[in-house]
């Protein structure tokens, strides 16, 4: 293998984006050196505007005579697991067998946005307002001492605001070479530019310079950047440990990639929460061919999640949380596709949320079922569930609100949707 090159690193370190796992809000926090132990974030997007009506909350036609429909399968082929309604969708009723005692779907939420910037924003930070944080960034953030790569991000919604860092990890043998840029060979232990020895007086030389550096420095900015290399070198050991469990991942592509990468970075212990996305929903025209093996797809990567999650150890420690844009129109369109609705569905499961039960729901036509804010039983006077709503009871789930960065970002009122 060639020498080590020193801005060939730094190019990774860019092109990764592991560089941007040091933020602002992390000076003066001393390194984590024993590893984050849970309880874990995934929020899963649907790019682009889902279909409940072909998942979780199924609207099919009585005959072939039935006039604009909402879907062409029939009542008669709409599956009942447990609490679940499922579409006859191949890999459906596998999922919902697998999880009927642990999910939890929310039908008849209104996105209030046909939008999807809007809508993106929206299911994933709880605010319509741009510079909200993500869910997941929240989460991240609110973690003492905070791993390196807390927040680690495959898309969808990330924005920060500066709260934490987010991180797109890249691929195996990347992560390789930036967690141990001084092996000659990174797969060799054995083989590196100096003896552990020297290399240890190097690195204790270098930090010894940067401490010193920043002692002496006047300006706040360049205390800050002087902090910032400090945490960036610090990082090598979470790195390190991610590159010990991370797996082969030969084979994996799409989503079950970010779910094995993801979960192999919460096995080490170097994050908190992650984005995990999926797209090509947005299928405004021939929406049944299109849109079902979309689907699938997001089905097996859910089960990949899980499977990974349940080889790791770490199953009961995940919390997961599915969600779109918006949905699809009740109706298709001249060109057998559909086209932006607002009223949609979203599913999860994890600690602290009780599962097997449907929350919610939409009419014949999906529109949103009104419901009692107390008991969350249909109620013409009632509410419609929101994803203001939704977030609000993830952040008490998750015993973020009260606390002062969350705060800055007030999402509404929370209902008992997990109790």
């Amino acid at each position: 293998m060639a020498r080590f090159d020193r801005r060939e690193f730094l190019r990774l370190m860019g092109a990764s984006g592991l560089a941007a796992t040091t933020a602002p809000s992390w000076l003066g926090r001393a390194h984590a050196n024993e590893g984050y132990d849970g309880p874990f974030l995934v929020t899963v997007h649907c790019s682009g505007g889902w279909d409940p009506t072909l998942l979780c909350d199924p609207k099919g036609r009585v005959d072939e005579n039935a006039t604009d429909p909402v879907n062409m399968y029939y009542t008669d082929e709409i599956e009942e697991i447990g609490a679940f309604k499922v579409a006859p969708v191949d890999g459906h009723a596998t999922f919902f067998e697998r999880m009927k005692d642990d999910l939890l779907v929310i039908n008849g939420v209104d996105a209030q946005t046909n939008s999807h910037e809007t809508g993106t924003r929206y299911v994933w930070s709880g605010s319509m307002d741009p510079g909200t944080p993500a869910l997941t960034a929240l989460a991240a953030a609110k973690v003492e001492p905070r791993p390196t790569l807390a927040f680690v991000s495959h898309g969808g919604y990330d924005i920060t605001n500066g709260i934490v860092g987010s991180t797109r990890l890249p691929d195996g043998s990347t992560v390789l070479e930036i967690a141990h840029p001084t092996r000659l060979d990174v797969n060799d232990p054995e083989r590196t530019l100096f003896p552990d020895a020297i290399q240890a007086r190097i690195d204790r030389a270098s930090q010894e310079r940067l401490a010193r550096l920043h002692a002496q420095a006047s300006l706040p900015r360049v205390k800050q950047s002087i902090g910032l290399l400090q945490q960036a070198r610090s990082g090598n050991n979470d790195l390190a440990r991610l590159a010990e469990v991370l797996p082969d991942l030969n084979g994996y592509s799409g989503m079950d990639r970010q779910a094995a990468v993801t979960i192999a970075a919460f096995k080490a212990g170097v994050s908190v929460s992650a984005n995990l996305t999926t797209g090509g929903f947005d299928t405004h025209g021939n929406h049944d061919t299109s849109h079902t093996p979309r689907l699938q797809t997001l089905i097996r990567g859910l089960t990949t999640l899980m499977d990974e999650a349940e080889a790791a150890g770490i199953a009961d420690k995940l919390i997961v949380v599915v969600g779109s844009d918006f949905a699809r129109t009740p109706w298709y369109n001249d060109g057998n596709g559909k086209d932006h609705w607002s009223i949609t569905s979203m599913m999860m499961w994890g600690p602290g949320i009780r599962g097997g039960r449907v929350l919610g729901g939409s009419d014949e036509r999906q529109v949103s079922i009104p419901v009692d804010p107390s008991s969350l039983k249909p109620s013409e006077s009632g509410q419609r569930i929101t994803y203001q709503n939704v977030h609000a009871s993830l952040r008490d789930l998750m015993k973020l609100n009260g606390w002062e960065t969350a705060d800055r970002y007030p999402v509404g009122s929370a209902l008992p949707l997990f109790t």
